[in-house]
């Protein structure tokens, strides 16, 4: 069953929200980048100011997955404040947000391909 997934770019307040669908297949984090980053490029809401000046010939990849957990509902002297995103834990991670959906934020870090 698919459910929305909010992500933010930080440090700015560049987002967008998608819908993932983790039941059509087995996720993994190659799949999971590849629609952030086709979601990043199309994105309005994911523009960067001044955008349309920046060299097209910097590559941006994702560097890191993060999920900044909410703290409604949960003890946060025992819930962590996030989690770094690993293929091993991609799927606990994805179905833990499919069930608090909306409370949580996935933390994108792009940045330069080396």
């Amino acid at each position: 069953m698919a459910f929305p997934l909010l992500f933010t770019l930080p440090p700015s307040n560049r987002h967008e929200v998608i819908l993932l669908d983790p039941s059509s297949s087995k996720p993994t984090l190659k799949s999971l980048n590849k629609q952030l980053t086709s979601t990043i490029a199309t994105s309005a809401n994911c523009a960067e100011f001044m955008g349309k000046y920046k060299s097209k010939d910097v590559q941006e990849t994702i560097q890191e997955l993060k999920v900044h957990w909410a703290e409604a509902g949960r003890d946060p002297k025992m819930w962590p404040e996030y989690t770094v995103v690993t293929e091993e834990n991609l799927a606990a991670v994805l179905e833990m947000l499919r069930l608090g959906v909306g409370k949580d934020v996935l933390e994108v870090k792009v940045g330069k391909a080396e």
